[in-house]
């Protein structure tokens, strides 16, 4: 039951993300899927493994559904990429990294600030590999 929820939850947000970034209206709900799905994702594996690697790996779902609907509604996948990552985004992280440095705890916010950097490390690296999986299979298909 806590998996649907946490579904809804990464939909509406995602959905809410599309909206800020001004997605075109009849791509909105359709971005929340994407989103959702990846979340979903993240939230069955974080039990198995770090942070890091389960964001990486819902993040190349991500990456895969966002080609998948990009070429299905004929848009650019940056209108599915841009507010599916928003549940996945390292804002706590971002927090803490500037709360520990204005408290002068140099040590939490070391740590802090290198989670911050290894998850939008593993976001980027997510939409590299499958960008660059897609270039060489067209390529090798040709």
């Amino acid at each position: 039951m806590n998996v649907i929820l946490q579904g809804i939850a990464a939909y509406i947000i995602t959905v809410t993300a599309a909206i800020l970034v001004e997605a075109p209206k009849s791509l909105i709900f359709k971005t929340g899927f994407c989103g959702a799905f990846g979340y979903i994702v993240y939230y069955l594996i974080l039990p198995y493994l770090n942070m890091i690697s389960a964001t990486l790996l819902a993040c190349i779902v991500i990456s895969m559904t966002g080609q998948i609907f990009a070429r299905l509604f004929k848009a650019p996948v940056t209108i599915f990429y841009i507010p599916s990552f928003f549940t996945l985004v390292p804002g706590a992280a971002i927090y803490r990294t500037a709360f520990y440095l204005i408290q002068g705890d140099s040590e939490k916010m070391s740590y802090h600030f290198i989670q911050t950097l290894l998850i939008a490390g593993a976001i980027a690296l997510s939409v590299f590999i499958v960008d660059s999986f897609l270039e060489i299979y067209h390529h090798l298909k040709r």
